[in-house]
């Protein structure tokens, strides 16, 4: 996989969410900004999961650049139980999208895409799951 190293994300690991991860990838990156991805998400168990579309919808979220991709992707990996030694199948994949910024520019990043099915899972229509987690 490439060492590409920004990286989109939209539920727990965003700076707000306060989880132990998010303060992870705070010390282990650098804010870019706000943005958003092309995409659907929806509330899972106590979490968020997106998945990748061509339509209108929008999944909020930041981009942070990874000061070392090769060290922090592994434990972002294993924290999503998508790393290699994880069972399949995987309920997320790291996946290239197309972010735009809050800037107006865009940019390439990984970002945890959700791989199961979606049918039977609540829709956050907002696109926003602190905005969600918040209310």
């Amino acid at each position: 996989m490439s060492e590409l190293a920004y990286l989109f994300v939209y539920g727990s690991l965003r700076a707000a969410a306060g989880t132990e991860w998010s303060r992870f990838l705070t010390a282990v990156s650098s804010f870019v900004g706000s943005g958003r991805v092309h995409g659907a998400l929806f509330h899972l168990d106590g979490y968020a999961g997106m998945t990748v579309c061509t339509d209108d919808a929008w999944v909020t979220g930041e981009v942070c650049l990874m000061n070392d991709p090769s060290s922090a992707l592994p434990f972002l990996d294993a924290y999503e139980k998508c790393g290699p030694s994880d069972p399949l199948p995987h309920e997320f994949e790291r996946q290239v999208v197309t972010v735009l910024l809050d800037s107006g520019q865009t940019v390439e990043a990984w970002a945890y895409v959700y791989t199961l099915e979606t049918q039977d899972k609540v829709r956050i229509t907002s696109g926003d799951y602190l905005r969600l987690k918040n209310t």
